[in-house]
């Protein structure tokens, strides 16, 4: 598929991409050693989370889906702010580590993100964390987390632009080159403008709320230490306004009341 006929509103065959997730296999020190393969996403968690939870508010009594759970980082964040959590996940093994993770209010659930194992509108918020960016069928997906939030309720995310400044940083620099991540963890041809993703959940009746950058630290200095050692600490992160690598962003279900 080339670059210029990229279009994220529409699903894309399993065919033409490729993503690596044999790493899951290895759950517990995937998911939870800060110097594994996870580390991005730990050094990422504390800022996308604080996010999540300015946007949600009060959270107790309230049932959240963290769609992709893995093995729990986000989950376990929700719970110790007073949420009931379900973590629905493909993977057993990462369920399991999550299961461990959050011992307290939160249900694990096997299943797809395209065919999710949930009643319609039976959850009041949707959290979908380095999601969005790792599946084909973008437009089905948005549509199935819209399907099970509540009127009114809220569907959170954070993901990655697909720009040539996020194909330096997430692909050259933190696969390739200094090994952040597993290399093949993401296909670039994945990666979502915003416009598209706006459309995307237009379509599926959610409405926008709020956008904004995840911005990674990455400073010449850092650039440079990365190509001589092949080796970097994980950049520190902050919400601002530049989407050319990463964003977050917050869409309401129609109807309902307001939070």
């Amino acid at each position: 598929m080339g670059v210029s006929r990229i279009d994220r509103t529409r699903p894309v065959a399993p065919a033409r991409f490729q993503v690596r997730t044999d790493w899951y296999d290895d759950a517990d020190r995937a998911w939870w050693d800060e110097a594994g393969p996870a580390r991005l996403l730990h050094a990422m968690n504390p800022v996308r989370v604080g996010f999540f939870l300015e946007q949600l508010g009060e959270l107790d009594g309230r049932l959240v889906l963290d769609a992709g759970c893995g093995g729990g980082l986000v989950a376990a964040r929700l719970a110790e702010a007073g949420a009931s959590v379900i973590g629905v996940d493909a993977s057993p093994a990462s369920l399991a580590v999550a299961e461990r993770a959050v011992p307290k209010r939160f249900t694990p659930l096997a299943g797809s993100l395209e065919r999710l194992p949930l009643a319609s509108a039976a959850v009041d918020a949707v959290v979908a964390a380095d999601v969005l960016e790792h599946v084909g069928d973008l437009p089905g997906v948005v549509a199935e987390l819209a399907r099970v939030l509540a009127p009114g309720g809220l569907l959170l995310f954070d993901t990655v632009n697909r720009s040539a400044w996020a194909w330096f940083v997430a692909i050259f620099g933190a696969e390739r080159t200094v090994g952040l991540v597993p290399r093949g963890t993401h296909d670039w041809r994945l990666f979502i403008r915003p416009a598209e993703l706006h459309q995307v959940m237009l379509a599926a009746g959610l409405a926008p709320v709020a956008l904004a950058g995840l911005v990674p630290r990455v400073t010449p200095a850092l650039v440079a230490r990365g190509l001589a050692t092949r080796r970097v600490d994980p950049p520190r992160w902050r919400i601002g306004r530049s989407r050319l690598a990463s964003y977050v962003g917050c869409y309401r279900k129609h109807g309902g009341r307001a939070a």
